[in-house]
């Protein structure tokens, strides 16, 4: 008897000690190696780049329909703009809301609200969502008759679930513009026997500040200066108003950046922007007001000569208040220290996407549609990263990669990129995906 009492310990202690090697060597259900693997996906040893650069992460995710941009948010939700709307996932990729129509959205009034061929996506630090998007609305004191298509930012709460779905507001072009303040103003272009009417307005980029302010680019055919109604390329800032701020207002346009003429500090065909205050949530997201801006190519195959398409444009407080400069320091471009920079002539064709990395690394994406490929720039122009340690590499290495196609490093008509602890996300128009991918050196 105390023989088998024996042996059946000793069955039990080897099956322990079994159970406890393999959770070593494999990891539990509760390892946080683990749990990381399944959020950021799997490595296929065949995709693996022998030299630095970016690694990708699968599977992409694929029930897309036209994805357009792409933002993890301060809650690090991730949310998409496709021609279907906006959809919410959590970092794993699992879809759980999709907002398209009025239906979807807790809100008083008939406002024919639709998110359907959305083209940007933000947050803000108090998780409110915005989307560029366009609206059908009928303006009687023009003609009741007719249905405009203008533009229109959406501004939505709980889209995170965290309640009712609600659309706060919804800032139809040309009458968020407060230049445009006066009624005359308002329907002077509602007109479509003229060339430039309004619904050729495009607003085409979202993105917050630390003190939820939103800057919107916007672009479009009529671009006169000098004028009290500001030009159709500009960046409207967009604030939350005193008497509520669950709404917002425009307080102002940046008419420093040319709408017509290429410069360090231009304004033409807007396709995105990109703030420096960036998620995740915390403390110190820097104050500073300046942005980087993309100038796009409505016609790629005919594509206007602008040397300079991404444009980082300073925010500079003054005695007369802020102005809005270029950043001169780009223009240093030392051979020694990298073979590429930022603000090498003709560097883009049609960027259609710009994103900061928020932390530590200061990373600069830009997605280019017309190449088809995703460039990392440093905050200071050089395009790459610094070599790793034990590196014989004495410049920086070039990261950026891409071309024409469905391949796990290629894309087709990229048009927004997203970044979110060490993972830049892209959406890959075309191929109806966002694609993940992580920088070799990033893993241990």
């Amino acid at each position: 008897m105390m023989k088998q009492v024996f042996t059946v310990l000793l069955l039990f202690v080897i099956s322990a000690g079994f159970l406890i090697s393999c959770e070593d060597m494999f990891g539990s259900k509760q390892d946080s190696i683990t749990d990381e693997i399944f959020e950021d996906g799997r490595l296929d040893p065949n995709l693996i780049v022998e030299d630095v650069g970016y690694v990708a992460l699968l599977p992409f995710w694929d029930t897309f329909n036209k994805p357009t941009d792409i933002f993890v948010g301060y809650d690090e939700l991730v949310y998409v703009t496709d021609e279907d709307g906006l959809h919410v996932l959590d970092r794993a990729g699992r879809k759980y809301l999709t907002l398209s129509e009025a239906a979807d959205f807790d809100i008083s009034g008939s406002q024919a609200a639709s998110l359907r061929n959305a083209v940007s996506v933000t947050q803000d630090r108090l998780l409110n969502v915005y989307v560029a998007a366009r609206i059908d609305t009928v303006i009687a004191a023009v003609d009741p008759d007719i249905t405009w298509n203008l533009p229109a930012v959406y501004k939505i709460r709980n889209a995170n679930g965290a309640g009712p779905v609600e659309l706060l507001q919804v800032m139809v072009h040309p009458f968020m513009d407060a230049s445009r303040a006066t009624a005359a103003s308002q329907r002077n272009r509602l007109n479509r026997d003229i060339p430039d009417n309004d619904e050729f307005v495009e607003i085409t980029g979202l993105s917050t500040l630390a003190n939820n302010e939103l800057y919107v680019t916007r672009r479009g055919p009529r671009n006169r200066t000098g004028e009290a109604i500001t030009q159709d390329n500009t960046v409207l800032i967009m604030s939350p108003r005193s008497d509520n701020p669950a709404l917002m207002r425009n307080t102002s346009q940046i008419r420093a950046l040319n709408p017509n003429s290429p410069s360090l500090t231009s304004a033409i065909d807007l396709t995105d922007i990109a703030s420096f205050a960036t998620p995740p949530q915390r403390d110190n997201v820097p104050s500073d007001r300046s942005f980087l801006i993309t100038q796009g190519s409505p016609d790629p195959d005919n594509p206007r000569e602008i040397p300079f398409r991404v444009l980082w444009v300073n925010a500079v407080d003054t005695p007369d208040g802020i102005e809005y400069r270029s950043n001169p320091n780009l223009l240093n471009r030392d051979t020694t220290r990298a073979r590429s920079f930022l603000y090498d002539q003709n560097r883009f064709t049609d960027p259609s996407g710009v994103a900061f990395s928020g932390d530590e690394r200061a990373h600069l994406f830009v997605v280019d549609a017309a190449r088809d490929s995703l460039y990392l720039f440093q905050s200071n122009g050089i395009e790459g990263v610094n070599p790793p340690a034990g590196s014989s590499a004495t410049r920086a290495i070039n990261v950026s990669f891409g071309g024409t196609g469905n391949g796990a490093r290629e894309f087709d008509n990229p048009s927004g990129v997203a970044y979110f602890r060490r993972i830049v996300y892209v959406a890959d128009t075309n191929n109806n995906r966002i694609s993940r991918f992580r920088l070799n050196t990033d893993f241990e």
